[in-house]
């Protein structure tokens, strides 16, 4: 499972989307375990899961000369979840990333690498579209686009479909945009008609309800590095939202096999 950018609300998807999968249960009865693949060089998923180390990271499975995947995910606060953390550095395999090395995240769902560790992996993608972006790319089966109902999110969602559909053309043909979330939604005038914009372009895949702005869910990841469900103050609707979005999934992929 992958989670794209559109301009808003991204890091937060991707961290809920993880949250949600941790509450439900595999065949076996056991809890989901979930694996986090920070893309980003800002690091903010990383932040707020607090690995218990950041020796190494996913810059390391991107390197010339790589560690294997399941070597560099380390146990977080949020129970259930591993992290590839992210740092700054991350952001010079911008420049050597190999094609070899672009690859590298397809391989390792390919070859099961991780399989034996997790049961979901959540790519975090960063906000330009690059290197970095396709090697995530290449490495999910399902694609969420986060944006805001504005002209430039609805934008930032156009230009990451466009660039899903060459990556699923040219390398990743599993590769499936799930849905778009909208983010952080406000009920203005403005916004609801880039929203019936947006139901008019992407169709069904445009996910209902948006996730209403509220403040209270930055103050929950970013200060107190929490998912909104634990961290309640209203935010349980907002959990609610993410939960069905994942379930829905789950049971899309349930359906398949």
């Amino acid at each position: 499972m992958g989670k794209g950018k559109g301009g808003a609300g991204c890091t937060t998807s991707a961290l809920e989307l993880a949250y949600a999968a941790t509450r439900r249960r595999t065949r076996s009865g056991g809890l989901r375990r979930v694996a986090v693949l920070d893309l980003d060089p800002q690091g903010n998923a990383t932040d707020v899961l607090e690995p218990a180390s950041r020796r190494i990271g996913i810059k390391d499975v991107l390197a010339p000369e790589p560690l294997a995947l399941g070597d560099v995910l380390v146990p977080t606060v949020w129970e259930q979840v591993l992290v590839a953390p992210a740092d700054r550095f991350l952001a010079n395999r911008e420049a050597d990333l190999t094609p070899s090395g672009i690859a590298t995240l397809r391989r390792a769902r390919l070859s099961g690498e991780i399989a034996d560790l997790v049961d979901d992996v959540i790519v975090d993608l960063p906000r330009d579209i690059g290197k970095i972006t396709a090697a995530g790319l290449l490495g999910i089966e399902h694609l969420f686009i986060t944006a805001r109902s504005t002209i430039w999110g609805a934008q930032g969602a156009e230009e990451m479909r466009y660039t899903a559909q060459r990556i699923s053309g040219k390398g990743n043909p599993e590769l499936k945009i799930s849905g778009y979330i909208v983010a952080a939604h406000e009920e203005t005038e403005d916004s609801r008609r880039v929203l019936e914009e947006m139901k008019s372009r992407f169709g069904n895949l445009l996910l209902a309800p948006p996730i209403p702005r509220n403040p209270r869910v930055s103050e929950a990841l970013e200060s107190y590095h929490t998912p909104c469900r634990e961290y309640g103050a209203g935010l349980e609707p907002v959990a609610d939202i993410y939960q069905d979005f994942y379930d829905r999934l789950l049971k899309t992929a349930d359906d398949s096999q």
